[in-house]
């Protein structure tokens, strides 16, 4: 699940130009890099932005504490003086729910490397939650404002939103909002706003109750294998709630899925 939130993340941050976007990227981006480190570890990036101003500037995003992230961050920037010969600005994002742990450098007795340490909840939400800008405001959920106002102005924000940016919208919010777990709520409040009705925020819904379910699974089950990942990604909302409601009961997967 850690990795689908830095994909979920990554996504938000391509398509918002808001205040924390702007903190990680000291500006507008010019160009989103796809990187991956072709060396034994087929290291990938999560963002690697050209700005500006010609400089470059790599984010990850983490959702837990890693021990050897001093490490990870000083082979990703020796990669990318290898692949582009340009120095590379660092930062990690983090979004855990945990307290940080990590420090923000790689020494051994012969090297020393720095890089910058994002904590969100240790960011102002104030700002976040008054911005325009939908990525700040959901982002704001990560922070210390109050969670009932910040899930108030989301649903403000999502209900302006017009197409596939509603889409979009709709999924980020859900599935940000289990970082905290509260993936139900988002669910219930957003149900409330008629949104089963409507042909474009629907799926978004429908996909973050099957992401909500593939939780509460593995956690009971362990690693899912292929054929309920499809059950999941083809259900229907009753068929969703019908086997949530199995789970804790279940003794195999197969007694979720019965019938």
């Amino acid at each position: 699940m850690a990795q689908q939130y830095d994909v979920s993340l990554k996504l938000l941050f391509h398509h918002s130009k808001g205040l924390i976007a702007r903190r990680l990227f000291g500006g507008p981006v010019m160009e989103w890099i796809n990187v991956e480190q072709p060396k034994i570890t087929n290291m990938r990036v999560d963002l690697l932005a050209r700005l500006y101003d010609g400089s470059l500037r790599h984010v990850e995003v983490q959702a837990k504490n890693e021990s050897d992230m001093g490490r990870r961050q000083a082979e990703y920037y020796l990669g990318f003086h290898r692949l582009l010969g340009e120095h590379v600005e660092q930062i990690v994002l983090y979004i855990g729910r945990e307290p940080m742990r990590m420090r923000p450098v790689f020494q051994t007795p012969t090297m020393r490397y720095e890089y910058q340490l994002l904590d969100m909840r240790e960011v102002d939400g104030e700002p976040l939650l008054a911005s325009e800008d939908w990525g700040d405001n959901v982002l704001a959920l990560l922070t210390s404002v109050e969670q009932e106002r910040v899930l108030l102005r989301v649903e403000q924000q999502i209900r302006k939103l017009k197409g596939e940016e509603q889409d979009t919208a709709a999924r980020l919010f859900v599935i940000v909002s289990g970082i905290i777990g509260l993936e139900e709520a988002v669910v219930r409040r957003l149900q409330m706003i008629d949104i089963m009705e409507n042909k474009v925020l629907g799926p978004a819904i429908l996909k973050g109750e099957a992401t909500m379910l593939a939780r509460l699974l593995e956690k009971r089950f362990g690693t899912l294998p292929d054929w309920v990942t499809e059950k999941l990604e083809s259900a229907k909302e009753p068929e969703l709630m019908a086997w949530g409601e199995r789970v804790l009961s279940a003794q195999t997967l197969n007694d979720v899925f019965k019938g």
